[in-house]
């Protein structure tokens, strides 16, 4: 974590691949040939090379409307630049419920494939039920959970257990403490409202503690509260004087570890007027540099609402209003790391498509796949330092819960990245990999580098999204993502023709895409697949990721990208 502002001042020559998958070929469709004046659509596999002129397209794409043929066509020149962003290895990451983590859902069994299978990550232990679980370390450790505690008890074993399942997939974790109950009680917007359990500071440290002494170094910091600002009155001064207090606690309890503050974490607002109040107070106080109490400044971003009733549609979530709105809040975020010089990495550490749990129908439909994959390049692309999709862990696949359910908050998200077909395959950690998923698996086939600007208008973003990365040795990984609905009649193919900043001798693409013939609104992943490949219920891949050949013309290539499509390119030397 502490790493992470430097890494902005690597070159670009320093780039990797940021995970194995990336293979040799990929399953593609073909559109089929006018024939006597018949026109008829076949749908093909191809594997291995393309011929000049023909471009890999996705599996659902001839049935794109009534003239598959129809296409949009996209001059971009990318463009060098030293000042743009970096795309890490570890820049994707989870955010996970205290509540999960207290019921022993995060075990080696369960999540060491499916996390591996992604690369290098963070999770974030946080979210609503923070402050609903019971801390049982130090004199607390075998004192009884009160009823308050719906969250659940966290204890030894399941630190234990946490330590097993990072070892085994590579990946870092940061610890989520308890706000409501050490603050000033008429601070509390609604004690009614799921009343938390009486935990004090000293029995946070006592958690940081153990944490410590479990986890080493695989604990990278501790975020102090959920979304401050939607259960207390605080003020930014205020929420930095309680970041000062736990971070001097924790530091007098363990002073090897060199542990800091994950924080404000507001909630998903657009402005990030309440992180910049944060960093005002901080730059303020006189006692102490923000650098030493911050590891990083954290903000939600939640682009549509399923709470009180509100809803969200698939032409919603893929329209450039949500990429605009989630552009505005990203530059938000820029803006107030700047302020510190950007020596505070800044993440967005809970964040997906519609708060309360998603909208059904929408945050669990293939469209999340395009979405996500968009997304995280626009936050990477942006300069945040880490972003973490907000998940479920254990729950089988449409078993929402209601916060009265006895079982609460324990529950589906439709939003979530897998979840279990039925009990059984719960039972024996079968969990399916959602759409959510495949988007992610299909941003960590690209390689770490620099961002490299494209001239796509905003005009364009209701077809089309594109990115651009340099990595190792001058080779240029685009990313073209046709959003367009492969089920809507008046979709249409993206023909993007790519002005490369230097002579390329080859290029190989791998595919995003479902077969599933609802297009977007599809509900059954098992039509989702990465270069040809799935993930299986053990959270492994069926396969490496196979690219196809496309043609490339010395410094320009161009690409047809089919609607529901997303391509990979990658074009070498």
């Amino acid at each position: 974590m502490r790493d992470l502002a430097r890494r902005r001042l690597l070159t670009a020559g320093e780039g990797a691949v940021r995970t194995s998958t990336i293979g040799a070929a990929d399953r593609i469709v073909r559109r089929g040939a006018v024939h006597r004046g018949l026109r008829v659509l076949h749908r093909f596999l191809v594997v291995g090379a393309l011929v000049a002129g023909l471009a890999p397209h996705g599996g659902a794409a001839a049935a794109a409307g009534e003239d598959a043929g129809a296409t949009t066509s996209f001059p971009l020149t990318t463009t060098l630049s030293g000042h743009n962003a970096r795309l890490t290895d570890d820049f994707q990451g989870f955010s996970v419920e205290s509540a999960d983590f207290a019921h022993g859902f995060l075990t080696e069994e369960r999540m060491s494939e499916r996390l591996r299978t992604l690369g290098p990550g963070v999770i974030r232990l946080g979210g609503y039920s923070m402050d609903l679980v019971w801390p049982a370390f130090g004199r607390w450790a075998d004192v009884p959970a009160p009823p308050q505690a719906i969250g659940g008890t966290v204890d030894q074993s399941d630190l234990d257990e946490l330590k097993q399942l990072l070892d085994a997939s590579g990946w870092k974790v940061t610890l989520g403490a308890p706000l409501k109950m050490i603050i000033d009680p008429s601070k509390i917007k609604n004690p009614a409202r799921d009343p938390s359990p009486e935990v004090s500071l000293e029995q946070v440290v006592a958690e940081v503690k153990a944490a410590y002494d479990t986890l080493g170094d695989d604990l990278l910091a501790v975020e102090l509260g959920n979304e401050y600002d939607n259960v207390t009155t605080l003020t930014g001064a205020e929420m930095w004087d309680t970041a000062k207090q736990y971070q001097a606690a924790i530091k007098a309890a363990v002073p090897r570890a060199g542990l800091k503050i994950v924080g404000p974490s507001p909630s998903g607002a657009k402005s990030s007027s309440r992180v910049d109040e944060f960093v005002t107070a901080g730059l303020a106080d006189e006692s102490v540099n923000p650098q030493q109490v911050l590891a990083e400044l954290s903000s939600h971003w939640y682009p549509w609402s399923h709470c009180s009733g509100r809803t969200m549609t698939i032409q919603q979530l893929m329209s450039p209003e949500t990429h605009l709105n989630t552009r505005v809040k990203l530059a938000g975020m820029r803006a107030v790391s700047a302020r510190l010089h950007d020596t505070i990495p800044s993440t967005i550490n809970e964040s997906n498509s519609a708060s309360c749990s998603g909208m059904p129908g929408v945050s669990n439909s293939y469209a999340t796949s395009l979405w996500s994959l968009d997304y995280l390049l626009q936050a990477a692309q942006s300069g945040i330092d880490r972003f973490q999709f907000h998940t479920n862990t254990a729950a089988i696949c449409g078993d929402f819960k209601p916060r009265d359910s006895a079982d609460y908050p324990i529950s589906y998200r439709y939003y979530g990245a897998f979840c279990a077909t039925d009990q059984a395959a719960l039972d024996t950690n079968q969990l399916s990999a959602n759409p959510l998923y495949y988007g992610i698996w299909a941003f960590r086939q690209i390689p770490t580098g620099q961002f490299v600007d494209l001239d796509l208008p905003d005009t364009a973003l209701d077809k089309i999204r594109a990115y651009a990365v340099m990595g190792r040795a001058g080779t240029l990984t685009a990313v073209l993502i046709n959003i367009q609905d492969p089920a809507a009649a008046d979709s249409t193919h993206d023909t993007v023709t790519l002005n490369l900043p230097s002579s390329y001798g080859q290029a190989r693409a791998v595919t995003l895409q479902s077969a599933a013939p609802e297009g977007l609104a599809s509900l059954d992943p098992t039509h989702i697949t990465v270069g040809g490949q799935t993930i299986t219920p053990a959270g492994t891949a069926t396969g490496t990721p196979q690219p196809t050949t496309v043609p490339v013309d010395h410094r320009s290539s161009t690409i047809t990208v089919a609607p529901g499509t997303a391509q990979i390119i990658t074009f070498t030397h």
